[in-house]
């Protein structure tokens, strides 16, 4: 007898109207399938045993294949249809081949449609063997045995329970991966403001040990001023001596020297200005660092207040209390330090420049007194 099946090759139904092939697992198509129909012996024309009309081949979890044939004499036709589990493990793939054969005996070779060539193998009424050639030279045995398209359908519906649980798996753990990710950036939104307020409070800290920097500079200068100042009561005094001189020796040159004397003196209160300009440049400085030691304590509050949301977490950027402090302290001593050094220049820079003035007088007097009309 003969049967007449036909097939979806995407995965729907296989019905009744055409003879179907289930292809083995070196063909590939995608979907899945169902086969219905109805199998039954075929006699083998001249012989008494008759063969199956179809066969199933099922490798669990892998392949399930079904080939169904009309035997008339040594002639054979029909299709077989192959559905496996692709790589991913998500899909089952179907593929269809009609082919057509020869029976000798045991003995048969079928010619696979569509240049996919041939195969061979051996048939008894239990089993039908196909050796199957592989692109790598190698040959493989598919057995199959006598079955209908219900049996080949149930493989295809273990091949797609897996399937399914492979999805449902991969689905399970892209979910625990999106919660993951969720909680995660859930945390980061949490230690941001923690973060963002650490890293304020060093900056400032940075800050505030620049602006020491600049005050110590300031006071480095006024030094500098002051020694500047200094150095103008040497040439009063000379000045003075030579006048005196001039007085011993009767050279009329005492008013002369008594001027110049007076000039030098001049240099020092022109030097006593530099003390005072000094003094006003260190303003903005000291200003600056006024500025940025307020900001250290409102952003170290800040820090404070968002590191108590999250008391399990420590910041890279995180600040000690005694850093804070530290540079509290030394900014405040830096201002005390600096005023105390323009107080100081201002006070011996004055002395200085009274003490050359006194000497100028001094000489200048002298002169007068020994010059006759006066200088």
């Amino acid at each position: 007898m003969s049967v007449k099946l036909s097939v979806d090759r995407r995965g729907s139904l296989i019905r009744p109207g055409a003879v179907v092939l289930l292809a083995c697992a070196c063909l590939a198509a995608c979907g899945s399938s169902t086969v219905q129909g109805k199998s039954g012996a075929v006699p083998l024309a001249g012989k008494g045993s008759p063969l199956p009309a179809s066969w199933v081949y099922f490798r669990p979890g892998t392949i399930a294949s079904l080939l169904v044939w009309t035997v008339t004499g040594d002639s054979a036709h029909g299709n077989y249809t192959s559905s496996m589990l692709d790589s991913s493990g998500t899909t089952v793939d179907t593929n269809t081949l009609s082919f057509a054969g020869v029976i000798s005996g045991s003995s048969v070779t079928l010619n696979l449609d569509g240049g996919a060539g041939s195969v061979s193998g051996t048939v008894t009424s239990g089993q039908l063997q196909i050796e199957i050639p592989e692109s790598d030279g190698t040959i493989q045995s598919v057995d199959l045995v006598p079955g209908t398209a219900a049996a080949f359908n149930s493989d295809v519906a273990k091949i797609q329970a897996i399937v399914n649980s492979n999805e449902r798996a991969a689905a399970q753990q892209q979910a625990a991966q999106q919660q993951q990710a969720a909680q995660q950036q859930a945390i980061a939104n949490e230690e941001a403001p923690i973060d963002q307020a650490a890293q304020a409070v060093g900056n400032d800290i940075s800050s505030v040990h620049l602006d020491i920097s600049a005050l110590q500079g300031d006071e480095s200068a006024l030094t500098g001023d002051v020694q500047a100042v200094q150095s103008d009561i040497s040439p009063v005094q000379q000045d003075a001596a030579t006048v005196t001189q001039d007085i011993s020796s009767k050279d009329g040159m005492a008013c002369d020297d008594a001027r110049l004397a007076q000039n030098d003196a001049g240099l020092g209160k022109n030097d006593f200005g530099l003390v005072q300009n000094g003094e006003s440049a260190a303003n903005p400085d000291e200003s600056t660092l006024e500025n940025d030691l307020a900001t250290l304590k409102s952003d170290w509050a800040s820090y404070q207040s968002a590191q108590t949301a999250l008391p399990s977490y420590s910041s890279p950027s995180a600040v000690s209390s005694a850093q804070e402090q530290a540079a509290l302290t030394q900014g405040s001593q830096a201002e005390a330090q600096l005023s105390a050094a323009e107080t100081q220049a201002t006070s011996k820079a004055s002395s200085l420049v009274a003490q050359a003035n006194q000497i100028a007088s001094s000489a200048m007097a002298a002169a007068n007194r020994a010059t006759s009309g006066g200088c």
